[in-house]
């Protein structure tokens, strides 16, 4: 036999032994092997072709490297990894180095690794690999493995793989919405539970343990958690948990309860949803759900049924007050004009509760002259908002009219546009009619009045003034008998007659402080400008020889110009300071201070004057009848006076349109202070 024959008979057994592997094995047997530094497939080594053929034949996915150049081979398991358009089919006979540029730094040490005996494995290894057009992240779970030739040397690698990209990006997945749940639970502030039948025991995340008051322990025994729950509510759970362990309940969970805080005795409401899940013998094993805290929430509905509660009893009770006042109620829609209204409000306007009046026929009744009242009133409250208010006259179909009393409110939606008018109705023609009946008796009582106040300080002027002159000739004829018989009265007559002397002086400052005091109201003097700088500069005057007697000393602020009537403010100012000299304590110097200063009352200006003393001072228990005509809080052997010089302070002050007002301390001084208005006041 020839060698040509022989070599061919070789290759043919060669082939007969690569004989099958689908397509792959199609490729490698009509594949250019001379062209390859591994030559004809008839001069291959028998490991190789063992190797190829094993390949060839599984079904597993397969990759082999041979000789220095780790020249490739793989079988039809293996060729999906390698992508549409990607590297098969070139990958086949191809150089390793020139097929994976893109990965051999990461794989080419592990090769070297193999070549020098050693076996690698490796789970879910990240390698990118190009294929489909462009670079895809691959993971992979694969050995190498070295492959012997017969010398005993490694003449290549056996890779055993499968791509586990799916398994890989499903567990990631998964871990990410597992981390997603994870979130949105602890980002809800749920507390989660897992209960095992079995064994009575459940796990909980670190939310449930904090409100339970659990300690961090891995697993819990039920009846920890169960004691929790309060007394009330225990009993309603533990029947929630046993139907729900029940096949036939669908393993459905839903209860409310309240637990506290065995340490902090915080009580927290929860709600709690969950499922059991069932073997295929019907039983229980596996118990979960959540909880949330629904404390506020069930608070808030709590706050919110006492709401409505109230909303009723405080409509009930407004239905109430409407019907014990007889008030009418109506609601007038303006778009569509509907009038809703009680029957209270149909009897005031005339009509019978029967009767569904339109808001026309409501205003057709009221009486003409007073319609623009009413209308003018409801049409401001419409344009400008507020409560408005009118009187006005309703006539009913027997012609007789009566008075009422209407207020309401314009309602508007969220555009400002006016959409309902609300109010009240109230029959008044009673209440005028006594009104008027008060106001005649009213008027002739003040007529009356004023005759009578007269009538009493014309009496009052005419006796003051004709009682002067036979007190007068009292008062001279005893000082003649003083004087002209003054040696032969023996010393009480003198004493006697010094006693009437004084009696007649008192009487005779008694009738001009009566005079005074009757026609200060009749006084017809025009206000003009009082400088009460000069006013109480001529009293120090006058009063230079009291002044001086009481060590007295004035200190005053620079004080202003009013409209007033002057020889009045100097009345006023002279019996104030009069009386400060007069009541000052023996054997200390009187000092009197004024003051002066703008205040504002009740959105109205006022001089505020303040005259304080350091004198006997009184008692505030005095203050409200010092002011009273004749009344004296001290003893008049001590000291004079007629009682009427405060009443005439009041009475000036009164005259002035102002305020006069008094505090004190028992021997520890007086304060009057003044208001006098700031604008100018008309006589």
């Amino acid at each position: 036999m020839s060698i040509s024959s022989k070599s061919a008979e070789t290759h043919s057994t060669v082939l007969n032994f690569l004989s099958g592997g689908g397509e792959m094995g199609e490729r490698i047997r009509s594949f250019d092997w001379a062209a390859t530094s591994l030559g004809p497939i008839s001069t291959w080594p028998q490991s190789l072709l063992t190797s190829v053929s094993i390949m060839l034949h599984s079904t597993f996915p397969m990759f082999i490297w041979w000789g220095e150049e780790m020249i490739q081979f793989y079988n039809d398991a293996y060729r999906p990894s390698l992508g549409n358009e990607g590297k098969h089919p070139s990958a086949l006979g191809q150089k390793g180095g020139d097929c994976w540029q893109e990965i051999w730094p990461v794989i080419k040490p592990m090769i070297d690794e193999v070549i020098q005996g050693k076996s690698t494995w490796n789970e879910n290894q990240l390698i990118p690999i190009y294929r489909n057009g462009k670079l895809e992240d691959v993971y992979w779970t694969f050995g190498y493995s070295p492959i012997y030739k017969e010398g005993g040397t490694v003449g290549g690698v056996l890779v055993v793989c499968t791509e586990t990209t799916d398994a890989v990006v499903n567990l990631k997945k998964i871990e990410e919405d597992e981390n997603k749940l994870r979130f949105s639970i602890e980002a809800a502030e749920l507390a989660t539970w897992d209960y095992d039948p079995a064994t009575n025991k459940f796990q909980g995340n670190n939310l449930l343990k904090e409100w339970f008051g659990l300690v961090p322990l891995e697993e819990i025994d039920l009846s920890l958690a169960l004691a929790v729950i309060t007394d009330t509510d225990r009993p309603l759970v533990v029947k929630a948990i046993e139907a729900a362990l029940e096949h036939t309940s669908g393993g459905n969970y839903n209860v409310e309860y309240t637990i506290v805080h065995p340490v902090s005795k915080k009580a927290r409401i929860v709600k709690a949803k969950g499922r059991a899940w069932f073997n295929e013998k019907k039983i229980a094993y596996r118990f979960n759900g959540i909880l949330q805290d629904v404390t506020e929430e069930v608070s808030s509905r709590m706050a919110y049924e006492e709401s409505q509660d109230q909303i009723r009893f405080a409509s009930d009770r407004l239905q109430l007050a409407l019907d014990a006042g007889e008030i009418g109620y109506y609601e007038w829609a303006i778009e569509n004009d509907e009038m809703h209204c009680n029957s209270l409000y149909k009897k005031i306007f005339g009509f019978s509760d029967a009767h569904d009046p339109t808001y026309k026929e409501f205003t057709s009744q009221i009486f003409p002259k007073d319609l623009s009242v009413r209308n003018n009133a409801v049409q401001r409250a419409i344009l400008v908002g507020g409560v408005y208010n009118a009187e006005y006259r309703v006539r009913h179909p027997n012609d007789e009219l009566r008075w009422v009393k209407s207020f309401g409110k314009a309602i508007y939606d969220e555009k400002g546009k006016p959409v309902k008018l609300i109010g009240m109705i109230l029959d008044i023609t009673e209440h005028k009619q006594f009104a008027e009946e008060l106001s005649r008796q009213v008027r002739e009582r003040t007529a009356e009045l004023k005759q009578t106040n007269s009538d009493l300080l014309q009496f009052a002027h005419v006796a003051s003034h004709d009682l002067k002159e036979p007190v007068r000739k009292v008062k001279i004829f005893s000082g003649r008998i003083r004087d002209e018989f003054k040696k032969e009265l023996p010393v009480k007559g003198h004493i006697y007659l010094e006693k009437i002397q004084h009696s007649t002086d008192r009487m005779l400052s008694m009738i001009e402080g009566v005079l005074m005091y009757s026609t200060l109201s009749n006084l017809t003097q025009v206000m003009e400008k009082v400088d009460l700088n000069q006013v109480i500069g001529n009293i120090q005057k006058d009063l230079e020889i009291l002044i001086e007697e009481k060590q007295g000393m004035i200190q005053m602020d620079k004080l202003p110009v009013i409209h007033g009537v002057p020889v009045l403010m100097y009345q006023l100012f002279y019996n104030l300071i009069n009386n400060a000299l007069k009541f000052s304590k023996s054997n200390v110097p009187s000092r009197i201070t004024i003051t002066y200063e703008q205040e504002k009352i009740s959105s109205v200006w006022y001089d505020r004057i303040t005259l304080s003393d350091n004198g006997i001072g009184f008692s505030n228990d005095q203050v409200d009848r010092m002011f009273d005509a004749f009344i004296r809080l001290n003893s008049k052997d001590k000291y004079e006076g007629t009682g009427l010089g405060l009443a005439l302070c009041k009475k000036i002050v009164d005259r002035h349109n102002g305020n006069i007002f008094a505090s004190g301390e028992k021997d520890s001084g007086a304060v009057f202070t003044i208001l006098l208005p700031l604008k100018k006041i008309k006589s």
